[in-house]
């Protein structure tokens, strides 16, 4: 090898080297900026959920001394943003946040609570409210006191942050705790109030009776249900839950049976060509039904998307449907065939409800910028679990869309509004 070769073999490597280590220079720098991005989002996030907390138990104490319905309502609105964000800004800290359920549990029932406050006839709480959220607020004075006796620590370094990095054993603090265990700590000490009924989704519900079916009973009904013998059931699942609910399998068919009757089928084969008029699945969907122990149920809504039909049934009390109460049964139109049926909100019992506003009273609450088509009474099923009475009206809207809006038939006031997605 010559000199000259020798000194270009020099030249290149020393070159390489040199771009090697600034490109290594230039990745560590910019991971070091990732780093303190990440644990200046995370802090700052956690500032965001102290301050939330904070602004929470303020407005909740506000809100025990409003007596105007007006004010009543812009402070259920502001506690229940407070409350969405102080839990929002806890859920995106670096650490695994479903270990403080409770801490989480509680913002959401504030602002739950909150929210259904403002639906209320005059959202300037009465006593009995009066005392629930006095109650809420102790809590979130609790919490937020904590929360800023921990953003107090993060300041001054006695606490600090986790991170989503995997630690080094030898660069990892021993002397400060990390905050995801100051909070599990405060997590078994939050002192939150016992739940309490109210029209909101996360109310206490009352459980429904578990039924008497044993287990030989409920083998009998999914073979019957499957069309196969006893013995061609494979059991996929114990009992489960109040109702007993136990799985089994035939081939491609998933059957769930519980205490109360069948709950449940689902096949998972693919469908083929449709041979079968959509117009006989409402048929095929009744004879199940009758044929499973579901009797007087009446036919709310239909549809098909060429492959399947979908039918939705429901109980009727005095001359109203209640689709929340019903069962769903979907019929593969290559074979005619039973594809899923659902029936685990299926409840017949009957419900007391007030039909205190008649037709006319109830379309007066429609706006002028809806036009009725048809309309129906319903017994629907509230976010707190209760089933009220309701005018259900077809409208189209001002730019043609379609929409149901509900009427309380017991107040006469707009309950609820459905727009339907576009196409």
């Amino acid at each position: 090898m010559s000199v000259k070769i020798k000194r270009l073999l020099v030249i290149y490597t020393a070159a390489a080297l040199i771009c090697l280590g600034a490109l290594a220079w230039t990745a560590a720098d910019r991971l070091g900026f990732y780093r303190r991005e990440a644990g200046y989002g995370s802090t700052r996030a956690f500032e965001e959920a102290a301050s939330a907390a904070g602004d929470l138990s303020l407005t909740l104490k506000k809100l025990a001394y409003v007596t105007d319905d007006a004010l009543g309502r812009s402070l259920c609105a502001r506690a229940a943003a407070d409350a969405r964000a102080a839990e929002t800004a806890i859920s995106v800290l670096p650490f695994a946040t479903w270990e403080l359920e409770q801490t989480q549990g509680f913002l959401n029932r504030c602002g739950d609570y909150a929210m259904s406050l403002v639906a209320q006839a005059g959202a300037a709480p009465d006593e009995e409210a009066r005392g629930h959220i006095a109650d809420l607020s102790a809590a979130a004075a609790e919490l937020s006191g904590r929360l800023t006796e921990l953003r107090a620590m993060l300041r001054d370094g006695s606490a600090v942050m986790d991170s989503r990095e995997k630690p080094l054993s030898n660069l990892e603090r021993e002397d400060a705790p990390k905050l995801s265990a100051l909070l599990l700590d405060f997590e078994g000490q939050l002192r939150a109030p016992e739940p309490f009924a109210y029209e909101g989704v996360f109310s206490p519900r009352e459980q429904r009776a578990p039924g008497t079916l044993d287990e030989s009973r409920t083998r009998g009904l999914a073979a019957k249900a499957a069309g196969v013998e006893e013995r061609e059931l494979k059991e996929e699942r114990c009992a489960e839950g109040p109702d007993g609910r136990r799985c089994y399998s035939a081939g491609g068919l998933l059957i769930g049976v519980s205490g109360r009757g069948l709950d449940w089928l689902a096949q998972s084969r693919l469908i083929g060509a449709a041979t079968v008029d959509a117009e006989q699945a409402p048929a095929i969907a009744e004879n199940f039904l009758a044929a499973n122990g579901y009797e007087g149920l009446k036919l709310d809504s239909a549809g098909d998307n060429g492959a399947l039909a979908v039918l939705r049934y429901a109980p009727e009390q005095d001359g109203a449907l209640r689709p929340d109460d019903g069962v769903m049964v979907s019929v593969a139109l290559d074979d005619g065939s039973v594809y899923a049926f659902d029936a685990t909100n299926y409840d017949a019992e009957p419900v007391s409800v007030s039909w205190d506003t008649d037709r006319e009273t109830a379309r007066a609450a429609l706006p002028e910028n809806a036009t009725p088509v048809s309309d129906r009474r319903v017994i629907r099923k509230s976010p707190g679990g209760t089933r009220r009475a309701c005018w259900e009206f077809v409208c189209a809207g001002a730019d043609g869309e379609d929409l149901r809006i509900f009427v309380d038939a017991a107040t006469g006031r707009q309950s609820a509004i459905e727009l339907a997605a576009p196409a």
